[in-house]
């Protein structure tokens, strides 16, 4: 049976979670008369493939000659799909059903929209709503990039630029979303919401700060960042991709620099001046932006841990690491 819409599932050792994802992703589907179901997994070694295949839909497996990321699972679904459309969820994400008649018929009215983002609900792992992870409009905004955990393209666009890149780990879908712009197409964010999403990962203590980090290094994910640059600069975008997406990392940067000169300067300079007016101006800065005292303390260590990454990558960015052709 041909389908407007194909969802595409991807996940990794999800059984407690991923019924309730295929259980509201079918809710969804029925909206809008039915949709293609494809859930592609990453090797699980619970009985996530067991539940998934329950409900009778498409499981694929993760191909072995891709990297283990959710990149290469969407790359691997969007392969697959035969909609017009493709929905992308993580396992740990629950679409909302008024959301996929809206946007239909949104791109259906916008022939030169790529993709779609509506507003997504984010969540502790305790289930706590967090906040400043995304700003909100009345109004249809244009963005250049649509945030993973749900997102809702245009086969025919990611046909035109070669999908997702199964090779990067991390921030694939700037990384897309600037191909995808660079291409013509237009990405939009509709002031619907989308979908529930819980975040493990989320940045906002310096728990799940350090927990980040120690997840990159037993999954040696550490440096992908780097590689995720690399890329960029490949496809023309190198530059959009570090001022998108590293913009407060590359400021933080060269703040701490300016303040570390300080402390060499002459004393007939006034260093410890110089030095306080960089350290007030750089937290007025971040506070201006993250509207609470606690997420501006959090930033430094958060934008150390940014650096650390960078770093780590380094060795990743050699020709031969960085071969993906769209």
């Amino acid at each position: 049976m041909n389908y407007k819409v194909s969802i595409v599932i991807i996940g990794r050792n999800e059984e407690i979670g991923i019924a309730k994802c295929i259980d509201a992703a079918l809710g969804a589907a029925d909206q809008i008369g039915g949709a293609e179901m494809i859930y592609v997994d990453s090797n699980s070694t619970d009985g996530t493939v067991t539940i998934a295949r329950n409900y009778g839909i498409q499981v694929l497996p993760l191909n072995t000659g891709l990297r283990q990321c959710p990149s290469a699972g969407r790359y691997t679904g969007a392969g697959h799909a035969t909609g017009d459309y493709i929905l992308f969820l993580d396992a740990d994400t629950l679409v909302y059903e008024d959301f996929l008649p809206a946007a239909i018929k949104y791109l259906e009215s916008n022939p030169d929209v790529g993709g779609v983002n509506g507003y997504i609900d984010d969540l502790s792992e305790n289930g706590e709503p967090l906040t400043g992870i995304e700003e909100r409009s009345a109004d249809v905004t244009e963005v250049k990039w649509l945030r993973g955990p749900c997102c809702f393209y245009r086969r025919q666009a990611l046909l035109n630029v070669g999908s997702f890149n199964p090779d990067i780990a991390t921030e694939e879908e700037a990384e897309l979303g600037l191909r995808l712009i660079r291409f013509g197409w237009k990405l939009n964010i509709i002031p619907l919401r989308m979908a529930c999403h819980t975040r493990c990962y989320h940045g906002q203590s310096v728990e799940t700060i350090i927990s980040t980090l120690r997840r990159d290094i037993r999954s040696k994910r550490l440096g992908e960042i780097t590689r995720t640059v690399a890329y960029a600069f490949k496809a023309g975008n190198g530059p959009a991709f570090c001022w998108l997406r590293l913009n407060t990392t590359i400021l933080f940067i060269v703040w701490a620099a300016l303040a570390v000169m300080c402390l060499f300067l002459p004393g007939t300079i006034y260093p410890a001046i110089g030095l306080a007016g960089l350290l007030i101006a750089g937290g007025a800065a971040i506070y201006s932006k993250k509207r609470s005292l606690t997420q501006t303390l959090l930033f430094i260590p958060a934008k150390f841990v940014c650096v650390i990454d960078l770093l780590a990558g380094l060795h990743k960015i050699r020709s031969h690491d960085v071969g993906f052709e769209p």
